[in-house]
């Protein structure tokens, strides 16, 4: 995962500052390890709901969060890191909103990011690739969103000319993580299918502990969130399958392809030989980006019917995928609205990121695709609150949450599926 397992923080005053020596002079860090992956860049910016943060790095890296009050803050140790010459030790200072000042720091081993917080409710913390980001969203509280609220109110009006045409334009899509317009934004493509995956089932019951069968939790996530898209014009939704039974993973593609979706959700469950394994984290395809995305899949790619015969294919599929950035966009939206909504009611929800891995059930789709573990069965405590409706209900409002956004990226006019 790409949050790295916790260990205790450097006893600093001030959390961006090197730690001091007995004499009171500053240590000078070590000289950082050849390779050493760099912070490139650190941008702000403002949402209708929260403040985005985002950390680019020319490498994956592996970091630690906490949250700290008096003063409120959440800093991150970025493993192996170093920070470009303009970031070193740099004390980012804005004049409004809830995120008004970033430092940085040098640790021998780390740099040490830190975000003071004014008004925020809650913090969720998601990862990006091509480049690495770590992007960092602090909800506004009430009395701070009002108070934003009210600075754009006071502003000076702008006087605008009349339009020419009385009839309405339909919005713009809004660009993607990158900032660009993709292929699909250019041309106006929007969402009014979705074929929805519930993992495993029959012969292939997925992870089991602790009384929770993967392929009966996934199945009832799905049905839940049909139930919620359904209610929304314009949208059409099939489900791979209905009931417990087994459909190739070769077949959930397939049925996508041949139902003419605009997007493809596999819902899964997570499982590991580490008891203490835990949160969520989204994929979509690529090759694998670490050690444990490439276990991830192994795992689920265990019903596969394909043969070493096929693995030209394959690789040239992964690697020709023309839809990896919706893909990207959509898991990200997906991962956000996981970790967001679940944070409600179980605070200790962890956020694994946005990861990229060749799961066969993504392989041949023409549309963009995303597989989502939702928790970890073989984690005690998340099991039981898998168990309660109440929790598959909150995944699957989630998960619908979502996917409007993400269709609202797109374009705002409702279109309608052929039958």
């Amino acid at each position: 995962p790409a949050a790295a397992s916790p260990s205790p923080a450097p006893a600093v005053t001030d959390e961006a500052a090197a730690p001091s020596s007995a004499a009171g002079d500053t240590e000078t860090p070590s000289a950082p390890p050849s390779g050493a992956i760099t912070l490139t860049a650190i941008e702000r910016a403002l949402l209708p709901g929260a403040v985005r943060v985002t950390l680019t790095l020319d490498q994956e890296v592996a970091y630690r969060e906490e949250r700290l009050t008096g003063p409120e803050r959440v800093f991150f140790d970025l493993r192996g890191v170093e920070a470009a010459a303009h970031l070193k030790d740099a004390h980012l200072r804005y004049e409004r909103d809830v995120v008004r000042e970033i430092r940085t720091g040098r640790h021998p081993d780390h740099t040490r990011v830190v975000l003071d917080l004014e008004g925020v409710t809650r913090y969720s913390v998601f990862t990006l690739y091509n480049p690495f980001r770590l992007v960092v969203e602090a909800e506004r509280t009430e009395a701070a969103a009002t108070a934003a609220t009210a600075r754009v109110l006071t502003a000076p009006p702008v006087i605008a000319p009349a339009p020419a045409a009385t009839e309405a334009a339909p919005d713009a899509p809004a660009a993607d993580a990158d900032g660009n317009f993709s292929l699909a934004r250019q041309l106006g493509l929007g969402i009014s299918r979705i074929v929805i995956d519930p993992g495993h089932g029959g012969r292939d019951p997925g992870a089991r502990a602790h009384g929770v069968n993967e392929a009966e939790l996934v199945l009832d996530v799905s049905l839940r969130l049909e139930k919620l898209l359904l209610k929304e014009p314009g949208l059409d939704v099939v489900l791979t399958r209905r009931t417990d039974t087994y459909v190739p993973l070769q077949e959930r593609t397939a049925i996508a392809n041949r139902e003419g979706a605009d997007l493809f959700l596999s819902v899964h469950a997570n499982a590991a030989r580490n008891a203490q394994a835990r949160g969520i984290e989204t994929y979509y395809l690529s090759f694998a980006s670490n050690p444990e995305a490439e276990a991830v899949a192994a795992r689920e790619n265990a019903a596969s019917e394909s043969t070493m015969h096929n693995l030209p294919d394959i690789v040239k599929a992964i690697a020709l995928n023309n839809k990896l950035d919706e893909s990207r966009d959509f898991a990200a939206m997906v991962q956000e609205s996981l970790v967001t909504r679940l944070r409600r009611v179980n605070q200790d929800v962890r956020n694994l990121g946005v990861k990229k891995a060749p799961f066969v059930v993504l392989i041949g789709a023409g549309m963009p695709s995303v597989l989502a573990e939702i928790s970890f069965l073989t984690h005690r405590q998340e099991a039981a609150l898998l168990k309660t409706p109440a929790y598959r209900q909150h995944i699957a409002e989630a998960l619908h949450q979502a996917v409007m956004r993400y269709r609202r990226s797109l374009k705002s006019t409702v279109q309608t599926a052929e039958p």
